[in-house]
Formats: C-alpha cells, sequence, structure tokens
C-alpha cells in the first residue's frame, strides 16, 4: 500500500501506540487526526496541548462519524477490535480503510521483519532472538507486543535492517500485504476466546502470520505440534522445524531462526547463559520470612501459569484471576499437587473458584493487597507464593506491567 494515497490519516487509541503513530504521520507531514473513547480527562493535558500544537486534531469520549469522516485512512492502535470498534464500524459505513499499526509500519520500510507468535513464551523467544541476532549485526530492531511501538522505530530503519517482532492474534487480525521473511510459531492452546468467538477464529487469525510470506522467506514451526500437518498444507514458503535442541523447546525456535542467519548453536549458547529472565515473567521478588515471592504478571492464561508451576520447587500458594477470556481453567487441575492454596481477585474470581475449588482450597478476595496478605499469611517456611494470574489484566489494571509493579509493591510493603 503506498501511503502517499492518504493525506487525512485518523489514529484511533491514545496510548503508547496511538502517540508513536501521531509522530510517524507527522514526520510524513499527514494531516493527524486521534479518536479516543476514553474521556480528556484520563490523560496528561500537556502531552495533548503538545501535539495539538503540531496541528493534531483530537476526539475523546466517543468515536463519531462526524469526526472520522474528516480522515481517508484509519489506523489502529493494538489493542481496538477490528471488528467491533465504534471507530472500525464507522469507517466501515464511511467506506474508509482501517488497517492496524503493525500493517502501517509495514508500508513504511524495507527491513525485513522476524515475527514471533504462539500461544505462550513470545516475549521471552522474541527478546532472546533479537539478542542473538545483534550478537552478529549492528541493525536490528525489538518491537512488538513486547510494549515497543513499531511505528516508534521505523523511520529510523533501512533495507537490510531485521525488525523482530512480537505479534499477537490482535494485531494479525489486521494483516493486510505485511510478510514477514521469518515467521515463527511456537505454540497453539485456546486463548483470547473472549476476542474470538472460537477456537478456529484465533487459529485462523495466528496463520495470518504466513499469508504473504514468498517462496524465499521461512516458517519456523513447532516439530511435535497438534496441528502441524494443517498448518503446514497452506504455508508457501521454506518449513524448518524445532523440538529438542535445548531443554526449553522455544530457545529452539531462537536456534532455528539463528541458523537461517548464518549463527550457530554456540553464538546461542552464549546469549542463553547470561539471560536472567524478563520482568513480569517467573520474576523473583523478594524473600519474606522464608517465603519466596514471585511476579509472573505475563500469564495470562492457563498453560502459561502450568509452566509457571512446572518450573517452581516446593509447595505453592496461587495468586491468580483478573479479566475472563473464555478459557477452560479446568485445564490447571492437573499441575494443582503441590498447590497448598488459591487465592482469588477480578472479575473471573469466581469462574476459577467454581472450575479448580474441588482440586485445592480456594478464596476470594476483593483486592490484590488483601491477596497478598493473605498468602503470606498461609504461607510456610520454604513456600513460594507466585502471583500468575492467567487472565488478562484490564478489568483492574491498565495492563500486565501495570499489575506487576502493583503486586512487586504490595511485597515490598510485607
Amino acid at each position: 500500500m503506498n501511503i502517499e494515497n492518504f493525506k487525512k490519516v485518523c489514529v484511533v487509541g491514545w496510548g503508547k501506540s496511538g502517540i508513536s503513530l501521531c509522530n510517524v504521520l507527522l514526520a510524513l507531514k499527514k494531516e493527524v487526526l486521534l479518536t479516543e473513547s476514553k474521556p480528556r480527562t484520563s490523560f496528561h493535558p500537556a502531552l495533548i496541548d503538545k501535539f495539538a500544537q503540531f496541528g493534531v486534531k483530537f476526539e475523546f469520549g466517543a468515536h463519531t462519524e462526524d469526526f472520522i469522516k474528516q480522515a481517508q485512512l484509519l489506523v489502529l492502535s493494538p489493542g481496538v477490535d477490528p471488528v467491533s470498534s465504534p471507530a472500525v464500524m464507522a469507517a466501515r459505513t464511511l467506506n474508509i480503510p482501517s488497517v492496524g499499526e503493525v500493517e502501517f509500519s509495514f508500508w513504511l520500510t524495507k527491513a525485513r521483519f522476524i515475527a514471533i507468535t504462539g500461544t505462550n513464551g513470545k516475549t521471552t523467544t522474541t527478546f532472546l532472538t533479537y539478542r542473538v541476532l545483534k550478537t552478529k549485526r549492528k541493525r536490528v530492531f525489538l518491537g512488538g507486543n513486547i510494549g515497543i511501538p513499531v511505528s516508534s522505530f521505523i523511520l529510523q530503519t533501512k533495507p537490510g535492517d531485521l525488525v523482530v517482532l512480537e505479534i499477537s492474534s490482535f494485531q494479525l487480525e489486521t494483516i493486510m500485504e505485511f510478510a514477514p521473511h521469518v515467521a515463527c510459531l511456537l505454540n497453539l492452546e485456546p486463548n483470547h476466546l473472549d476476542r474470538h468467538p472460537t477456537f478456529k477464529d484465533y487459529y485462523e487469525a495466528k496463520m495470518n502470520i504466513f499469508r504473504n510470506q514468498k517462496a524465499n522467506d521461512w516458517a519456523v514451526l513447532n516439530g511435535t505440534g497438534t496441528l502441524r500437518g494443517d498448518i503446514e498444507k497452506r504455508i508457501k514458503s521454506n518449513i524448518i522445524h524445532f523440538s529438542n535442541e535445548f531443554p526449553n523447546e522455544n530457545f529452539s525456535c531462537i536456534y532455528r531462526t539463528a541458523t537461517i542467519f548464518g549463527l550457530s548453536k554456540a553464538d546461542c549458547l552464549s546469549v542463553f547463559a547470561q539471560f536472567r529472565g524478563l520482568p513480569h515473567r517467573l520474576q523473583s521478588v523478594r524473600e519474606v520470612g522464608g517465603v519466596h515471592f514471585i511476579n509472573d504478571s505475563k500469564s495470562t492464561n492457563p498453560s502459561s501459569t502450568m509452566w509457571a508451576l512446572k518450573s517452581i520447587k516446593g509447595n505453592v500458594i496461587l495468586i491468580a484471576g483478573g479479566k475472563d477470556k473464555g478459557v477452560d481453567y479446568q485445564t490447571l487441575a492437573p499441575y494443582l499437587k503441590r498447590v497448598k492454596k488459591i487465592n482469588l481477585i477480578g472479575q473471573a474470581a469466581a469462574k476459577i473458584k467454581d472450575s479448580l475449588g474441588t482440586h485445592a482450597p480456594v478464596e476470594i478476595f476483593p483486592s490484590l493487597e488483601d491477596a497478598v496478605a493473605a498468602s503470606f499469611k498461609d504461607a510456610s517456611k520454604g513456600d513460594t507464593v507466585v502471583f500468575s494470574p492467567m487472565c488478562s489484566s484490564f478489568d483492574m489494571f491498565s495492563n500486565y506491567m501495570d499489575r506487576g509493579r502493583k503486586f512487586m509493591a504490595v511485597v515490598n510493603k510485607l
């Protein structure tokens, strides 16, 4: 798509990605509009005033046709639903095309993308892939669902550069021309069924990562995946499998991806040896009275919490709950043998209690502070309290990072 065809562009969502998109559009000399469903009072007025001085027109508190009809293109921040958002529905009525931030950014560069998706492990795999490639190549960029908008650096990229991208099913829903040189699919479990009506819809969104690849591109697939046969029938690029080169199969994916760019197993091992984990993913917080506290706020589905429980030695007090995503919490039941108690918060608490209450003692609390205090009381010396919510954060927190920081703040006050 040629961005020159669009003189007036409307960005949907005034978060980190929306701000970044406005900067890019201003640099491209476009007329910029910004529509945001939250009220103006939710945001820092100085930042709004700064962009208004550069000519950005704002609409807060709604997405109206009268505002959106001024634009020729809608660009969606990653959290915006491309089907049911009032902004998208208004644009559809007005015959105005809409695209996601990743798709839009792809139009602006000749860099090659390594895109990584899956239900679990995306963030760590993306970060380590970036770190491995950086050992041999100077110009490698990191972005996407990992928390760095692609648009924040896209105008700096040049032909021959590499962009390592964590990409979610939400971002893949809005793909049109996006074609990564390397597309990695780590795993697939039911997830985000609050957004995708069925697992098939979720699966189809994930498959968009391969949709526009050519014969000289690469698809990196889990060699033991149950859907492997169906997936491979739909891929036009070169296929490479990963499985058990390392104890952690996602490290095996990183290694197989690195070999495409001429790196060796030794190159990967040197990076893996230095890795101490990412914030909010099995992150050690502190030990209090012999009780170890772990922040696993990045866990937003049961299979991620399952991984956390398998990784922790000894008895566990599990703090979980948040916004329900329509998943089956019963899948966690076989992994609760060392869980002494489950302390729940958030919108999904009652549903989780109904699913798991016969497998472990369960109690519901009105706040994270109350759940942490009770968990400390419930724990004995040598136990681990892990905050692994297996739900999204948006009922009580702005995102999983905000949720994890608040958990650590509460623990550090004990």
